[in-house]
């Protein structure tokens, strides 16, 4: 049955589902009617004042230095994530896990495991290593002759981005973090997100492979041009940059600094010290420092899509934010509940507003004051509140393909592919993160 319902959402997915680039602009165009249609209901502006006032929202935060700085981030994130997914040691891991699985259930569920684990260390990684993964099962799998469905494992791995929000790289936790309002750890190791990260790295690798189908004749085998995927040597670099020492050295020396500052309290344990974490074990493991250099301009051109389409979305933000759709949403879902429900509405706005605004920083600059606000009149501790957050705007990724752009490159896939699948997932977390809102909320 479920994977009936799985292949019918994807046949429905690959019939209606728009290129993310195209999805950006259907959005704007959403967004600007939405947006004007509240402006001319709730104030005296025409139609032309509304307009111009939504646009000049939209190219406030097109070119809005903090949140293209934000982008920056996030793409330092990706591309640190490559550079280490590709490092020898970590793809000689991938190799040999590629290796056990028996079928296609197995794999699916391999696959989304290790993307669920890897996202919960690091968002970039679990971003692009489940995709490696994914890409060498099926790479071996004719020589195996193990029958495999492989837009499923590009959906599997795509999954870690279903939990990222609840581990060390989750934009709302670790912005939070920085402003000190609460450390990192008071957030990651809070029963509500342990029980509720817990849950999802069980049970998305279990319906996953579920939706595994059942006839060889409904299998789609993958590529048959799929070429091993190799680390990147700098053939062109000599002395320091070919000595793999070189790299190594700088990269512990770093991590230790980086570590000394954080037990010495002079560095908050947040975004920015993370990627300071990846950065160096990146150089550690890769070693060479032109080999680091031409892995992170590998990355780049995976993101490069993610970089077009940031200040779309922050063009996006900026008209929720002058029509203010944002609190409108917020402020309706929120009046309407109790101490016990405000954390299951914060969940559902957030995967609401997500669809808009596929940047959890972004989306939390905008809704965290008003989801805090309601939060404390009626007595919700702000660690529910923010997590609360955190998996809605997670969960709405399972259906916004946008983050999935650097992995549908690496496995040849398009989100057509897979966007049925993971709609699965976005139904499993839609019953199992609430269950745990109301019980430890």
């Amino acid at each position: 049955m479920i994977s009936g319902v799985g292949a019918a959402l994807n046949r429905f997915a690959r019939r209606y589902v728009p290129e993310p680039f195209v999805l950006a602009f259907l959005l704007t165009a959403v967004v600007f009617v939405c947006g004007a249609v509240l402006l001319l209901t709730t104030t005296d502006l025409t139609w032309e004042s509304a307009g111009w006032q939504l646009a000049s929202g939209w190219m406030a935060d097109f070119s809005n230095p903090k949140l293209l700085g934000f982008a920056l981030q996030m793409c330092f994130v990706l591309v640190t994530g490559h550079a280490l997914a590709m490092s020898r040691p970590i793809q000689r891991a991938v190799s040999v896990l590629a290796t056990i699985p028996q079928g296609a259930a197995s794999a699916t569920a391999m696959v989304a495991v290790v993307a669920c684990l890897a996202a919960l260390l690091h968002w970039g990684l679990g971003a692009i290593v489940g995709a490696f993964l994914a890409r060498e099962i099926g790479r071996h799998a004719r020589s195996r002759k193990l029958e495999i469905h492989y837009p499923l494992l590009g959906a599997a791995a795509y999954a870690g981005m279903a939990v990222w929000h609840g581990g060390f790289s989750g934009s709302a936790p670790t912005l939070v973090a920085k402003g000190g309002e609460l450390s990192l750890w008071d957030m990651l190791l809070s029963p509500l997100n342990l029980a509720v990260v817990g849950s999802l790295v069980v049970a998305i690798p279990l319906v996953l492979a579920l939706l595994c189908p059942k006839k060889s004749e409904e299998m789609s085998p993958p590529p048959a041009s799929l070429e091993p995927v190799a680390p990147a040597e700098e053939s062109e670099s000599d002395g320091l940059a070919a000595n793999p020492l070189v790299g190594i050295l700088i990269g512990v020396f770093g991590l230790v600094i980086v570590f000394a500052l954080i037990a010495t309290s002079r560095a908050k344990f947040e975004i920015n010290t993370i990627n300071a974490i990846f950065f160096f074990s990146g150089l550690a493991l890769v070693g060479r420092l032109g080999t680091y250099a031409a892995l992170a301009r590998d990355g780049a051109r995976g993101a490069g899509a993610i970089i077009i389409q940031f200040p779309l979305y922050f063009g996006v933000l900026g008209m929720m934010k002058a029509s203010g759709l944002v609190a409108w949403i917020s402020d309706g879902m929120a009046s309407a509940a109790s101490k016990a429900t405000l954390p299951l509405v914060d969940f559902v706005s957030a995967g609401a507003v997500n669809m808009a605004i596929p940047s959890g920083g972004g989306q939390w600059i905008v809704q965290r004051d008003i989801l805090l606000a309601a939060g404390a009149e009626l007595g919700v501790a702000p660690v529910t509140t923010i997590m609360a957050f955190a998996y809605g705007d997670a969960w709405t990724n399972m259906l916004q393909p946008f983050w999935a752009l650097p992995l549908l490159a690496i496995m040849g896939l398009k989100a057509k592919d897979i966007i049925g699948y993971t709609a699965m997932v976005f139904l499993v977390m839609g019953l199992i993160v609430p269950f745990w809102l109301l019980v430890l909320g």
